[in-house]
């Protein structure tokens, strides 16, 4: 039979699991931003040395052209290893993402374990324990497990948006390279607010509870 001292115990240790895999997704993310800059980057000059090299110069031009020529020569050598450079930051960056989903699995397996802490606590103190008495100070269980699920819930949509802007960069203009790289940087499904809040909250309950166990 699960005990309230054994329920706060295993709650505390997944709420310092939760936060530690936000970090770390956050830390990667800022990773990751590097990466597609540099990607998008290295992608339009691709994009622009193409066109140039498509250029057709009229014969008649070709003695004033001279310097250009040359000039396209010496691009042409700069840009010979460039197709193994993109490749090379593009398999960098999935590297990233593939960190960055393994952070949201341990998220997700966070998530169960609070759940089924909640049903643990519901069959063995009772729902009016689990719903109506604080845990800590203010906080019901309940209250824990609903702002467990809320921003497990960015998560779920914002690995889903930078799955899709690293499959978008691979061929974008310049002004669709700002949006992507403005979107990866602003995670707009992330409320740090909330996640603040979140957090605020963990720290108060948690020194609560230290001080009436010491």
């Amino acid at each position: 039979m699960l005990q309230a001292s054994t329920l706060k115990r295993r709650l505390k240790a997944l709420i310092v699991e939760f936060e530690r895999a936000r970090k770390t997704w956050f830390e990667l993310g800022d990773d990751g931003l590097t990466l597609a800059n540099s990607l998008i980057n290295l992608r339009l000059q691709e994009r622009y040395h193409k066109l140039s090299s498509k250029v057709e110069f009229p014969a008649c031009c070709s003695s004033v052209l001279d310097d250009s020529l040359d000039s396209k020569e010496k691009w042409d050598e700069n840009f010979e290893n460039l197709g193994e450079i993109i490749s090379n930051l593009s398999q960098s960056l999935h590297q990233i993402l593939e960190k960055m989903a393994s952070q949201y699995t341990k998220m997700k397996i966070q998530i169960v374990q609070v759940e089924f802490l909640l049903e643990e606590a519901c069959e063995s103190l009772g729902e009016e324990f689990v719903y109506n008495i604080p845990l800590y100070s203010t906080c019901t269980l309940e209250t824990f497990v609903h702002h467990f699920v809320g921003i497990f819930n960015m998560f779920t949509r914002e690995i889903d948006l930078k799955n899709k802007i690293f499959l978008s960069i691979q061929n974008v203009n310049h002004e669709q390279a700002m949006v992507l790289l403005s979107t990866w940087l602003n995670q707009p499904y992330i409320n740090n607010d909330r996640i603040r809040e979140f957090e605020r909250i963990c720290e108060l309950e948690l020194e609560f509870d230290e001080k009436i166990t010491t």
